[in-house]
């Protein structure tokens, strides 16, 4: 899945959020908990879920998809926006940026851009370095 929204808060109460929100979750974490091997904890909880599993080469499927998520599910992403503890809560884009570009281009309609004001949550696009070779992205 390329395209996430993703709450999260250093006092959030995530156990007593998801229990009263009925979209489904993808990831849950708490503040505290082992968050890689490495040793890092998660210096906040929160949860991801998915608004589009468009592949990170298929930004306009993204948006297209993520623009249904939020006009079928608005007004419980707007409660758990404004949920007590929530710090952040946003529509992350993951998108690739293939090897020898010098410009790429990632163009949101109004649509996308009102409904997610509409519900409190931003919206950001993380750029994923990949090669031609990669399968990953």
């Amino acid at each position: 899945m390329s395209c996430i929204l993703r709450i999260s808060g250093e006092a959030l109460d995530i156990d007593s959020l998801l229990s009263q929100c009925p979209l489904a979750v993808d990831r849950s974490w708490k503040k505290g908990a082992p968050r890689s091997p490495n040793g890092k904890l998660h210096s906040d909880s929160g949860a991801n879920f998915i608004a589009s599993e468009a592949d990170l080469d298929e930004f306009a499927r993204q948006v297209t998809e993520t623009t249904e998520f939020l006009k079928l599910h608005i007004a419980n992403i707007a409660q758990v926006a404004a949920f007590p503890g929530v710090q952040n809560a946003l529509l992350d884009f993951g998108v690739s940026l293939k090897e020898g570009c010098f410009a790429q281009f990632s163009y949101l309609p109004p649509k996308l851009i009102q409904l997610a004001a509409s519900a409190g949550i931003g919206i950001e696009i993380s750029h994923y370095a990949c090669s031609d070779e990669d399968s990953s992205c």
